[in-house]
């Protein structure tokens, strides 16, 4: 076995079959991409070249983009700075040893293992002014100048979006980030306990620290969730009312399938590549650390 791992073309050659699948589902598509967005093309009659007219269009013409690259950044700043500190502290609950912990742990995670379809038509439902159970309450509680076209107004529609996506996958980072607190060792908490670290002070001195590379997981899962939300805001309100909910994808997918403007959608599926490459490279900068060791 040590005799084969030291050969380097039996290695290579063993990574053939994957490179190339890498390659051809993957690389290909991301240049072929890159191609199209210099054209004018509607997908069936021949290709126009344009230069770099849709990019233009895109930083100049398009207000929409902008709207878009606002909501991104908004999805990528809730999930990291409010959906990842809630995940914390119910991982942090359930982790104590209290009765019923395993069952808070399933209903908190129950949400996760709903299709973000169905959990966005069930939010619909709940966020209908006629029919929905929101506006029903504020009824009851006597709050009936709060009710509201919650998806309908410009005002409310990117925050009921928002609240949907955090109560939606909250639970997911709960279990990594439980997961990771699992790995540490009852001795440590111990030993600060001597040191008159209890409380906050042995979150902040022992969990939090050894808990680094889980947050740093969570943190990019939560970035990539962000710059590729569509399916949530297409099923509850198409990017609506008046492009205040849209995303990047999302427009991509109008432009290119619904109004066959290939060229444009190709354009702004090279800017998102392009906007995860960046963010991903100063996440790396940022949150690349020495590994703390106690």
């Amino acid at each position: 076995m040590e005799r084969a791992l030291s050969n380097k073309k039996l290695i290579a050659l063993f990574l053939v079959p994957g490179l190339t699948v890498f390659l051809v589902f993957y690389f290909v598509p991301i240049i072929m991409t890159a191609y199209y967005s210099l054209h004018d093309w509607d997908g069936i009659n021949p290709m126009t070249f344009i230069g770099l007219d849709n990019y233009t269009k895109m930083f100049t013409t398009d207000k929409s983009f902008w709207q878009a690259v606002w909501n991104s950044l908004a999805f990528l700043l809730v999930g990291v700075l409010i959906q990842l500190p809630i995940s914390f502290a119910l991982a942090m609950l359930v982790s104590r040893k209290m009765k019923g912990r395993k069952w808070f742990r399933n209903i908190y995670f129950f949400p996760v293992v709903m299709s973000t379809t169905m959990v966005s038509l069930l939010w619909v439902k709940i966020y209908d002014p006629n029919i929905g159970m929101l506006n029903t309450l504020l009824d009851a509680v006597h709050l009936s100048s709060w009710t509201q076209a919650w998806l309908g107004d410009t005002k409310t529609a990117l925050l009921s979006v928002l609240i949907v996506t955090t109560w939606h996958y909250v639970g997911y980072n709960m279990l990594i980030l439980f997961a990771g607190m699992q790995g540490i060792s009852e001795q440590y908490y111990e030993a600060a306990k001597l040191d008159g670290a209890v409380g906050w002070k042995a979150v902040r001195h022992i969990t939090l620290p050894l808990l680094s590379d889980v947050l740093r997981i969570c943190i990019v899962l939560n970035v990539i969730y962000a710059l590729k939300t569509f399916e949530s805001v297409y099923v509850m309100t198409n990017g609506g009312p008046l492009n205040s909910t849209t995303m990047i994808a999302l427009k991509m997918f109008q432009e290119a399938f619904l109004k066959q403007n290939f060229g444009y959608g190709s354009a702004l599926a090279v800017f998102m590549v392009l906007e995860c490459l960046i963010i991903a490279w100063v996440l790396n900068k940022v949150l690349t650390r020495e590994k703390i060791e106690y």
